[in-house]
């Protein structure tokens, strides 16, 4: 299936094998705004988030299972000290694949399944790492177990449908036929080991998004052993001045649900929680967020405009109160 750019949003509420809630599928014209880097620094002079912006995504996990539960005393803690945003849902399209595609792009662009890139590389220049290239902002994805760079098949427990950045044919390098995978992709979507030398090195980029592997992220993992995961790498992104001065970790999961259910609305409620020497330590916020809300916020800390795909963009709200100083403004 060849993903295409569509100047019409898909039906809502599409139905695939029972009443699943895909009331978030989306698919539209949109591309990504032409930040230059005189208008991002202008936007984010004097901002005290100058440091690198993580996302760690987990998979398939429930507020309630996570912050209620006895299983995570770690990621409990970093609850605890940080900032939790209890109304947070996830884009209310499923299964795994097009959420984390949303993280990065605003949108699923109709994708409804876990393929391989091969069967659903899009067609689009409509996401953050387009924005991100133009503002002269370096970026960098951390993929666990993927091996050899640009992973775009599978190689378990790394899975490619928890990358989203492989399925972009301006990153990937689809030409019709095979994937090219030009230097665009071979630098910055690597093997999650580069990490540790990008630490040693005090050489992170500014944007830095992780995928543990299928087992560490608490897809076939257990609750525990995430924990147990993050415990062990979450502490060596704390201790960056990457982090230290002005920087932000967005833990989050990419779905709120684990079990098969005729409902997911129900289940669409995934942690996310903030942590930044800017988040109010121990806030609980209960502001309706959701994954435009994420991705809209990373763009205001890295100075970008945000996307235009959302229906009506000026409704999609940053998560502000999470925060203790203000986010930059675009404009």
């Amino acid at each position: 299936m060849r993903i295409t750019r569509l100047s019409l949003p898909l039906l809502t509420g599409l139905v695939l094998g029972g009443c699943v809630d895909n009331s978030g599928n989306t698919n539209v014209e949109c591309r990504a705004l032409e930040d230059s880097p005189t208008k991002v620094a202008a936007r984010t002079a004097g901002s005290p988030f100058s440091g690198t912006v993580f996302t760690i995504v987990m998979e398939n996990k429930s507020q309630g299972e996570i912050l209620d539960g006895s299983e995570a005393p770690y990621i409990k803690s970093l609850a605890a000290s940080g900032a939790v945003a209890r109304g947070y849902t996830d884009a209310f399209v499923h299964p795994s694949e097009p959420n984390y595609i949303w993280m990065v792009a605003g949108e699923n662009f109709g994708i409804l399944d876990d393929d391989a890139p091969a069967g659903n590389h899009i067609a689009s220049t409509s996401h953050i790492v387009d924005q991100m290239e133009m503002a002269g902002i370096d970026w960098g994805a951390y993929m666990e177990g993927m091996g050899e760079p640009c992973g775009v098949e599978s190689n378990y427990p790394y899975e490619p449908k928890h990358n989203p950045f492989v399925y972009f044919d301006d990153i990937n390098g689809w030409d019709g036929k095979t994937f090219t995978k030009p230097a665009r992709c071979m630098e910055h979507v690597v093997d999650y080991a580069e990490l540790d030398t990008d630490l040693a090195a005090d050489a992170l980029p500014r944007y830095v998004f992780i995928t543990p592997n299928m087992e560490n992220d608490m897809h076939d993992g257990s609750i525990a052993d995430g924990d147990v995961w993050l415990s062990r790498e979450l502490p060596k992104i704390l201790a960056s001045t990457a982090f230290k001065e002005g920087g932000v970790v967005f833990l989050t999961w990419d779905e709120g649900a684990t079990r098969s259910t005729s409902n997911w609305s129900a289940d669409d409620d995934p942690p996310m929680i903030v942590i930044s020497p800017l988040a109010k330590a121990g806030y609980v916020s209960e502001e309706p967020y959701d994954t435009s809300s994420y991705l809209k916020t990373v763009q205001a800390i890295l100075g970008l405009d945000p996307l235009p795909c959302d229906a009506a963009p000026a409704d999609v709200s940053t998560m502000d109160d999470l925060f203790s100083a203000e986010l930059p403004r675009s404009g």
